[in-house]
């Protein structure tokens, strides 16, 4: 069990979301996420598949350029997507993770929430319509 992190359930179009147990500090790591890249020639059939929206952009040319997306393989996988996170995220491609950390103090019971876009101010459409 995680001490820290929880899923719930949010609604039925966004589905499940990560909560904190406990109030956290800004910039305190939240979660260290290990990663399985996903060769490209997979992911081409994995886009027509709802693991799509599981993928992050794993794009690291000196190592394994083979590899341009990767699944998380931890809680932090079900973080929702907001254009005012309280979460950021960072590749580690030595160690083949992701790292979450606060941009804010959060409170405890608050839902946490990452720009999918990977920058925090970035306002790009994503590809699905925002709640």
């Amino acid at each position: 069990m995680n001490d820290l992190l929880e899923v719930k359930f949010v609604s039925r179009k966004k589905g499940k979301g990560v909560f904190v147990k406990r109030d956290i500090e800004k910039e305190a790591i939240i979660d260290i996420a290990h990663v399985v890249p996903i060769p490209n020639k997979d992911y081409k059939k994995i886009r027509k598949t709802i693991l799509f929206n599981y993928c992050y952009i794993w794009e690291d040319p000196k190592h394994e350029p083979e590899f341009t997306n990767a699944i998380s393989l931890s809680i932090s996988q079900f973080m929702n997507h907001s254009y005012e996170p309280n979460v950021k995220y960072m590749y580690d491609y030595k160690n083949k993770a992701i790292e979450f950390s606060a941009i804010r103090d959060i409170l405890k019971g608050e839902e946490l929430l990452v720009n999918y876009n990977g920058l925090i101010n970035d306002k790009s459409p994503v590809w699905f319509d925002i709640e």
